[in-house]
């Protein structure tokens, strides 16, 4: 320790007795032994470097081990990232239509995977209980069924309502051929990107109004997103729609 001998404070080097002095101490002469004590210090600083390299430099070596981990990490990034990663593709013709299960208003679990090398599945999503036009497709969706049953196909309606909703619905107006689904978690409404803006008339609460025919052996034959304009399809126009990706 050294010591300013105007106010008896006490400092750790001579180089902060010398600061002292020029901040509290401007017009005072500096005792000699200032300049003799921070010449010893820088004497001493080089003893120490020649001994101990590694003790003078802490600061500086902190700083290169974080501009290195931080260039590894941005390495490592770049290098395992795909460069020009594309999002994924939507569900659409000719892709296997992904397998789900979900429960249906009689308390039994509908399986679309259960239904390859028996039947083509005629999958429409719609807003539900919240859409009036949507639950008028359902209902005359009904009306197709002799045509259906001709080609095989399965008719299956999917909302985002709860199950006792959408059973206390069905048992008044729900359609009687068709089979009626709750996706009350969305899991398979994202699956099949059904909730965007473009899709749905709301985005990220509901599913859109799309149909999706995956034949027999679970591809995608048809897909045809009609929301959020379009809130009801005409069933001559569904017929034609699915005779024509069946080969009809």
């Amino acid at each position: 320790m050294v010591v300013c001998e105007r106010c008896h404070r006490k400092f750790s080097s001579y180089a902060a007795l010398l600061q002292h002095y020029n901040t509290k101490h401007p017009n005072a002469s500096r005792p000699a032994e200032i300049s003799r004590g921070i010449a010893e210090e820088k004497e001493l600083e080089k003893y120490r470097t020649t001994l101990h390299p590694g003790r003078s430099s802490r600061t500086k070596l902190a700083v290169f081990v974080i501009i290195l981990i931080v260039a590894i990490s941005v390495t490592g990034y770049v290098a395992l990232t795909p460069r020009g990663e594309q999002p994924a593709k939507r569900v659409g013709v000719g892709m296997m239509a992904p397998d789900f299960s979900l429960p249906d208003i009689t308390g039994q679990s509908f399986t679309l995977s259960s239904y390859r090398g028996k039947s083509h599945v005629l999958l429409f999503f719609s807003e539900g209980l919240a859409c009036a036009p949507c639950l008028r497709q359902i209902r005359d969706l009904d009306q197709l069924n002799q045509q259906f049953s001709e080609h095989h196909v399965v008719v299956v309606s999917v909302t985002g309502d709860p199950v006792n909703l959408l059973a206390d619905w069905a048992r008044s107006s729900g359609p009687e051929y068709g089979r009626l689904l709750s996706d009350q978690s969305l899991t398979v409404s994202k699956m099949y990107d059904l909730l965007g803006p473009d899709v749905s008339m709301m985005p990220g609460t509901a599913p859109g109004h799309t149909f999706i025919l995956v034949d027999d052996d679970g591809v995608v034959k048809w897909r045809a997103d009609y929301g959020p304009n379009n809130m009801y399809v005409p069933n001559d126009q569904i017929i034609a729609e699915v005779n024509k990706a069946l080969g009809g």
